[in-house]
């Protein structure tokens, strides 16, 4: 049995963190949390999870400013992020897509359409933190 997807939910609303980790656990990912950009971050380069669910609005670093980090990145560029936000207007989700961001989910969410495009990032991708990089 292959090992589960970790991955990497980062909101700084207590709460939502909650329900993203104990759902996506419940569907078998393994999870990890940070509610800050810096912590993410952090996290992401020392972990390498295998996708981030990366919410915008953050302190000490804003969702864009930590894609663009991540993508940025050789160790890290090729992570998909699913971002995850309250942020509806179409400039964010374009600047979002234009960063490299693989999905843009609008917060207040449909728990199973988040479920759904976290496993076609992971599908698509092809990219298995685990493993190097060939």
């Amino acid at each position: 049995m292959p090992a589960p997807k970790r991955i990497l939910a980062v909101d700084d609303e207590s709460d939502v963190l909650l329900v993203i980790k104990a759902g996506l656990e419940n569907e078998g990912f393994q999870v990890q949390t940070a509610s800050n950009g810096a912590d993410a971050l952090e996290l992401a380069r020392d972990e390498l999870p295998d996708l981030i669910v990366l919410d915008v609005m953050m302190p000490k670093m804003n969702g864009f400013e930590v894609l663009r980090e991540l993508k940025n990145s050789e160790e890290t560029a090729l992570i998909p992020v699913v971002m995850l936000t309250g942020l509806s207007d179409s400039q964010k989700i374009r600047q979002a897509i234009l960063s490299g961001t693989d999905y843009y989910v609008v917060k207040p969410f449909d728990f199973d359409d988040l479920v759904m495009k976290i496993r076609t990032a992971l599908r698509d991708s092809g990219f298995d933190a685990a493993s190097p990089l060939a």
